[in-house]
């Protein structure tokens, strides 16, 4: 429990310092903090769960894109701005460096396990990215036809 906790806590951090980065207001970052530590908690509770880096990746990126989109609106600034903060958690960079690493060392059975993860990890971040988005744009649609 005190790993998740820590792990949690280290992923809102992380997504702070890439809104710094990408020059986000301050008043921007509660929501950046709160977004990333949400979007963390589905993808360990499902990885916990499910032990599926598709399906928490996924879920974890589904909830973080439409959290983007319902802050967007509200605080009146781009989707791109808290999507990629909150997402940038699940990003699997240590799973592409063991990937990489094992190339070079020509280690092939340990090259497809970690290329397998890191590829299911990225897919599902752009699965999940590309439902919530899709939703959006058929949510808008209809309520743009049945307003007139």
């Amino acid at each position: 429990m005190v790993s998740y906790i820590i792990q949690i806590i280290s992923a809102s951090l992380g997504s702070v310092g890439f809104a710094l980065l990408f020059n986000l207001r301050k008043d921007k970052i509660p929501y950046i903090t709160v977004g990333a530590a949400l979007g963390y908690c589905i993808y360990l509770a499902l990885m916990h769960y499910t032990a599926s880096i598709l399906i928490s990746n996924m879920a974890a990126a589904m909830f973080c894109t439409a959290l983007a989109e319902i802050y967007a609106r509200w605080r009146k600034a781009p989707t791109t701005l808290f999507l990629m903060s909150h997402i940038m958690p699940l990003v699997p960079g240590g799973s592409l460096f063991y990937t990489m690493r094992s190339m070079v060392q020509q280690d092939q059975a340990a090259f497809a396990s970690y290329g397998m993860d890191t590829i299911l990890a990225a897919a599902g971040i752009a699965v999940g990215i590309l439902a919530a988005t899709s939703a959006r744009y058929i949510i808008q649609s209809y309520q743009q036809n049945f307003s007139h």
